[in-house]
């Protein structure tokens, strides 16, 4: 699930009113998801689970008694995984209670209040499509943001590797490209430049590589371990370059 909880809830506060809530009886209910779900097929991203995994045909009642059965109306699928080994998906539900009342549960979030128009179940699965669509395009921004970064910061270490005569590897994670030095077989040292700091680090990265590699020159030796270690084939070398 790409929303949070809180995200969520909020979502729920401002589309569920609760101010006229809807009397229905099963015939009803029936008619107004079979509306719903005519609704909202069409919308790219949603689309109705008569296999819902999360649910069978019951959901438990708003109270913490011995709650009275609620019968689930339909599911409507919003949100698939695209992890083939994590199921991560958000659903939302719509069921009945035994009160003739429909309430909405999106990703096991519950309304704060049944539901007044079948229209405003339609508004909040608008509503969670749009803001899917809006992290989807922030988060394919961050990640041509921080692709331009490493490409300037390869630039900079390929083009100093050369005239410097060293080879090296990298490593790219959310926050920082690692960059690590071999000084021989058996010794290498790793320098973290982070993306939101990289402008300021690139200047002074000759510098710095220059003498780091100067000092284990001299015969001055100093710790270099890293948690994992190197393939040859994974080594940049600079006379390839």
């Amino acid at each position: 699930m790409s929303i949070t909880s809180r995200s969520l809830q909020k979502l729920l506060r401002e589309n569920i009113s609760g101010e006229k809530p809807l009397s229905v009886d099963p015939e009803q209910a029936k008619k107004l998801v079979e509306d719903l779900l005519a609704r909202v097929e069409p919308l790219a991203g949603a689309k109705r689970n008569d296999n819902c995994y999360h649910y069978n045909n019951i959901l438990s009642g708003p109270n913490g008694d011995q709650p009275p059965i609620n019968t689930l109306c339909c599911c409507i699928l919003l949100e698939e995984s695209s992890d083939r080994w994590y199921r991560n998906e958000t659903h939302l539900h719509l069921f009945r209670t035994p009160e003739q009342q429909l309430w909405v549960e999106l990703n096991s979030k519950r309304s704060p209040a049944p539901v007044s128009d079948i229209d405003e179940v339609v508004a909040l699965v608008k509503a969670f499509l749009k803001r899917v669509d809006q992290q989807k395009a922030q988060a394919a921004k961050r990640q041509k943001q921080k692709d331009l970064k490493v490409q300037a910061i390869l630039a900079q270490v390929r083009k100093i590797a050369k005239e410097d005569g060293f080879d090296f590897a990298t490593e790219v994670d959310t926050i920082k490209l690692k960059l690590i030095i071999r000084l021989s077989d058996n010794d290498y040292f790793a320098i973290l430049i982070p993306f939101n700091q990289f402008k300021e680090v690139l200047p002074k990265l000759r510098t710095a590589i220059q003498a780091l590699r100067e000092t284990y020159n001299s015969g001055v030796r100093f710790k270099t371990h890293l948690k994992r270690g190197y393939r040859r084939s994974e080594w940049i070398r600079h006379q390839d370059l």
